[in-house]
């Protein structure tokens, strides 16, 4: 018997790049965005090139961030966004912007479509994700 607590997820197909990436295929602007999907990213980054490309403005406000192996830098907020997947509303989404060419290049070399961002484990902790690798299919609560 469904309970009123029972979630709602929304099951969104990835792709299992040679690279062993996964990605998916969001709306960002009101077009397609690959994202690679990184439990281990922190935040959910959009490349800084894509901000023009997807013509968004970025806000004022900026924060200090730094990675594994990485030394510290300061990264610039997207003001405001549709971001979606699959009709799953992400426009509440921190988008942080971060030069990603060195990510692209990677997978450029390995014959891999270019991303435009990262989807974080703050979407994919709030939104208490499930990947389910033998289905393809990353799995997203409607109701974080």
């Amino acid at each position: 018997m469904p309970t009123k607590n029972m979630r709602r997820f929304v099951a969104i197909p990835f792709i299992r790049e040679k690279s062993h990436h996964i990605t998916v295929l969001a709306s960002l602007a009101g077009r397609p965005a690959r994202f690679i999907v990184d439990t281990g990213a922190g935040g959910t980054i959009l490349d800084s090139k894509a901000v023009t490309q997807y013509k968004l403005k970025l806000s004022s406000a900026s924060r200090k961030v730094g990675g594994v192996g990485s030394a510290a830098m300061r990264m610039s907020y997207v003001a405001k966004h549709d971001l979606a997947l699959l009709g799953l509303d992400l426009s509440d989404t921190k988008l942080l912007t971060l030069d990603l060419s060195h990510v692209n290049a990677g997978l450029k070399s390995a014959k891999i479509e270019p991303v435009v961002g990262v989807l974080g484990a703050d979407v994919l902790w709030r939104c208490h994700a499930v990947i389910d690798y033998d289905r393809g299919l990353v799995l997203l609560s409607a109701r974080p």
